[in-house]
């Protein structure tokens, strides 16, 4: 029986040194876990204390990029806000100096319309006259009639018995005067101017200018020499 106790005891023993040793290597496992451990821990420490410091650069970057984006957000708007009120006083000078033009086309087309309206009704005393001229026989005398009138006297003064320089200036004259009475304006002088041209000339047909209207009368039928 004590030797089943010693073989006990000493089987005993050997576990227990086998516990012995088995725990010593496991405390030398753990130490050096725990040195892995620890040096794990510091390079992530490290590698936490430089992402933070990445990150308060990248959070100062972020910030400073939003102040540099509100700056330049709010340099827009004071740009738009400029080009608005430049278009908006380019808008309104050019409105004005539209209507400023609508108003001289308007002052320009009244005048213009004016100035129609005086020579309609020049154009209408103008034709008043020529009817009031016609209904009178007094035909007012236009460069063709005058020329065939010409020639009619020229052609009587050729077949006549007389002095042709003198017919012929004597009838020049005649084609000077205008063919109306008093009604048309200025004849009296120049009637009158030819009546002493007339007169000077000391002939028979210096009483013939004394009148304008008489003369162009006269003038109109044919004279003998």
């Amino acid at each position: 029986m004590l030797s089943d106790c010693r073989s006990e005891i000493e089987r005993l023993t050997r576990g227990l040194a086998e516990s012995r040793e088995a725990l010593k290597q496991a405390e030398a496992a753990l130490k050096s876990t725990e040195a892995a451990c620890a040096a794990e821990l510091s390079q992530l420490e490290v590698r936490v204390s430089d992402l933070e410091r990445d990150l308060g650069m990248s959070a100062s970057a972020l910030f400073k990029l939003k102040k540099e984006k509100k700056s330049k957000a709010s340099k827009v708007r004071c740009l738009q806000r400029e080009i608005q009120n430049r278009e908006e006083s380019r808008t309104v000078v050019l409105r004005d100096d539209f209507h400023a033009r609508l108003t001289r086309m308007a002052v320009l087309f009244d005048s213009l319309m004016a100035v129609h309206e005086k020579d309609l009704a020049l154009a209408s005393v103008e034709g008043s006259l020529n009817e009031i001229h016609l209904l009178k026989g007094d035909m007012v005398p236009t460069l063709e009639s005058e020329e065939t009138r010409l020639l009619s006297r020229k052609e009587e003064l050729k077949a006549s018995d007389g002095d042709f320089d003198l017919n012929l200036s004597q009838l020049q004259f005649e084609c000077t005067l205008t063919p109306c009475s008093g009604e048309t304006e200025g004849n009296g002088p120049v009637a009158e101017e030819g009546g002493d041209v007339a007169s000077g000339r000391g002939n028979d047909k210096a009483a013939e200018g004394g009148n304008g209207c008489e003369v162009e009368d006269e003038g109109s039928a044919p004279r003998s020499a």
